[in-house]
């Protein structure tokens, strides 16, 4: 299905079952098919569940310049809006998840939210050794124009979502070199004292053997705020809910029953 922004950019997106809703967001140069196996196992559970490409990813239309981080927190929120969705939870996977860290510091009116092997800080300093790789306030420009030359999981994605993944990168190719303005923008956001001082319901999950990230990003997050949940998940990489989805989507169902439940009363 297609919903267009109120800056006229038409986005992909699917709109399945009729429970309470959770949406799911992608990262940097990522597709809504990585959610396969939490979109199947939601639906068997009752809920409502929405995924979507952001622009100039996935199906959705590519545009000449996509360079603000904000805009995509806006088309979040025009498709909650267009949904008509009430107090969703979130699920975000890397730069998706910072795109719900930075939904809950503008607009709250969410039931909690999950942020899946991304810190909330991108850039390493002396007081904070949790971002991403080596990137610092000097570098990271060159940190961004450059692909990691590393292996993003640990054992390879699950079958069914890998195929799945192949056929939309196929159809619809990712040109990374149009969008790293985008991702200098997302290096220079700093959503820590928001995860700090909000009081919406969080779990942050990191993997151990991520690639991009020291996991105790997650425990020093936890400790500044009751209301932050952290998992640290063994045996996967930076796509840990296509690698290890079993585990994933228990803690999935737990946070999803809890603050589904505490919408309801």
């Amino acid at each position: 299905m297609k919903f267009k922004t109120s800056d006229g950019i038409s986005l992909d997106y699917t709109d399945q079952g009729t429970g309470y809703p959770v949406v799911f967001v992608a990262g940097f140069g990522g597709y809504k098919e990585i959610w396969t196996l939490q979109v199947r196992y939601l639906l068997e559970m009752g809920y409502r569940v929405v995924t979507y490409d952001h622009r100039n990813q996935g199906a959705s239309q590519r545009v000449k310049k996509n360079d603000s981080f904000t805009r995509l927190i806006l088309d979040l929120r025009e498709l909650i809006q267009y949904l008509q969705l009430e107090k969703p939870i979130l699920v975000g996977h890397s730069m998706g998840a910072s795109v719900c860290y930075g939904y809950i510091a503008k607009f709250r009116q969410v039931a909690g939210i999950i942020g899946v092997d991304q810190t909330p800080k991108m850039l390493n300093t002396a007081t904070w050794p949790f971002g991403f790789m080596n990137a610092t306030a000097t570098n990271y420009k060159q940190v961004a124009s450059r692909e990691p030359r590393v292996k993003e999981t640990l054992h390879g994605l699950n079958r069914d979502v890998l195929d799945r993944l192949l056929v939309q990168k196929n159809r619809h190719p990712f040109e990374r070199s149009r969008n790293i303005e985008l991702l200098e923008k997302h290096f220079t956001k700093d959503w820590v004292s928001v995860l700090k001082e909000t009081t919406v319901p969080v779990l942050l999950m990191a993997a151990v053997q991520s690639p991009y990230y020291n996991s105790e990003f997650v425990d020093a997050m936890a400790i500044s705020n009751p209301c932050i949940e952290n998992a640290k998940l063994n045996n996967c990489g930076h796509v840990v809910m296509a690698e290890i989805p079993d585990e994933f989507n228990q803690l999935l169902r737990h946070f999803v029953l809890m603050h589904w439940n505490r919408q309801s009363n």
